[in-house]
């Protein structure tokens, strides 16, 4: 039996590789998260410019009229006025929300 417990107490395989395993998933859980949230920011940003680049296309037309022997035709015409989409500004809410609910009497 003692020397059952001198060779456990000697023992120390795989108590090292365990903790180092534990370390580096660590790091690796802390890295992915900080990187989702950097690519989230990215595609958002890109998304908007996207957008902005669809609503800068110009829409409007001109057409002038015709006039000849006699007759004429009125001509026509569009305005697109481009607009702009902002990046997403997350907020918290200025006012918490009450979703307790009372049980009927």
């Amino acid at each position: 039996m003692r020397k059952l417990f001198a060779r456990l107490w000697k023992d120390d395989c795989g108590a090292l590789i365990a903790t180092e395993f534990l370390f580096v998933a660590t790091i690796l859980v802390i890295g992915t998260i900080v990187g989702l949230a950097n690519v989230r920011d990215a595609v958002n940003t890109e998304l908007s410019e996207l957008a902005n680049a669809i609503l800068a296309l110009s829409e409007g037309y001109t057409i002038s009229g015709q006039s000849g022997c006699g007759a004429q035709t009125d001509g026509s015409q569009a305005i697109d006025t481009p607009s702009l989409v902002l990046d997403p500004i997350n907020t918290a809410p200025v006012l918490s929300s009450n979703i307790d609910l009372l049980p009927c009497n």
